[in-house]
């Protein structure tokens, strides 16, 4: 009994070891790797509307724009983080951070067109002493050189202290079409309870529809304001554009809209980063300002399209760079 009790147990060990040998060899050596499930229909981020995409800057080490749209990138005390996929632009505090680049016509051509990236930031701080990384801080613009605004801008707005859990971030659009009686509109998207983690923004201009959208982590931004006649809880992500007075939300005036986005006075350049007015030297007719500094947080995956996306794309979008595709 003895012996047959040693022996089965040496035929058990050498059946498991052949079943064991059997599933490494499937796993490794067979199978291919296990596909990810399409979002959408799409196996990556970049299959969303490929056509369109005419930027993206990804900054894994490095300030390429892989689209070739922005070129001659030269950068200020550039530095590098882990990021939301792979790695991110880390902006400062306490240094003066920036990269400045010549944007092609894809960018300074745009007429309707998407903006989508992830930032991860702390608010920003009342600027009442000035110093680096207090005040509204510069995240994108194209270059008006003899305009202190450029012809389009994005920066955090300076601190609500009613919201201190408030980010303020602001996009800005400068008309210079003919006819264009109000050529400047400014919204800002406030976003609640997101301070110092990830988050994706995206915000689109409808050239057909006139129509501005913004979104966070692929849905409408829920406080949408600060534009002509926005409501003080602001609008639940999406409004109209007017090339005049509307005189209401509704348009009780019946202005023409906003139309086509034309840029004009510019001259090719563009910073990423800070102001054109905050540069060394400045980019514009401009000087720096006690209010004014450059980006503090983290910037990760910039895309900028030709087009605005549909809010079902932009939310496949989020969904599949949120799952590192």
């Amino acid at each position: 009994m003895k012996t047959n009790k040693y022996n089965l147990l040496f035929t058990c060990a050498l059946v498991s070891q052949f079943f064991v040998s059997c599933t490494q060899d499937n796993i490794d050596k067979v199978n291919a790797p296990i596909a990810y499930e399409p979002i959408g229909g799409f196996e990556n981020s970049d299959d969303i509307a490929s056509a369109d995409l005419v930027s993206k800057m990804s900054f894994e080490n490095n300030l390429t724009d892989s689209k070739g749209a922005i070129s001659n990138i030269l950068g200020t005390n550039i530095a590098y983080a882990v990021g939301a996929k792979g790695n991110a632009y880390n902006g400062s505090s306490t240094q003066e951070r920036y990269f400045t680049g010549n944007a092609s016509t894809a960018l300074t051509g745009l007429n309707s067109f998407t903006f989508s990236f992830w930032m991860n930031t702390a608010n920003t701080v009342d600027p009442a002493v000035a110093g680096q990384g207090k005040g509204a801080q510069g995240i994108f613009s194209i270059v008006r050189p003899t305009e202190f605004w450029g012809a389009l801008n994005v920066f955090m707005e300076n601190p609500d202290a009613a919201f201190p859990n408030r980010i303020r971030l602001k996009v800005n659009l400068e008309n210079g079409r003919a006819g264009v009686a109000w050529g400047s509109w400014g919204p800002i998207i406030n976003i609640d309870n997101n301070i110092n983690r990830w988050m994706h923004v995206v915000f689109s201009y409808d050239a057909a529809t006139s129509r501005f959208s913004a979104y966070v982590n692929g849905e409408l931004a829920s406080n949408l304001g600060s534009f002509p006649y926005a409501p003080a809880a602001g609008v639940n992500g999406t409004t109209i554009f007017y090339a005049d007075n509307p005189g209401s939300l509704d348009n009780s005036n019946n202005a023409p809209r906003f139309g086509d986005f034309q840029m004009a006075g510019i001259n090719g350049k563009l910073v990423i980063g800070t102001h054109p007015f905050e540069t060394t030297p400045a980019l514009n007719n401009g000087t720096p300002q006690d209010w004014a500094t450059s980006y503090a947080g983290l910037l990760d995956e910039l895309r900028i399209y030709k087009s605005a996306l549909t809010p079902s794309d932009i939310r496949f979008l989020f969904q599949l760079e949120s799952d590192g595709r």
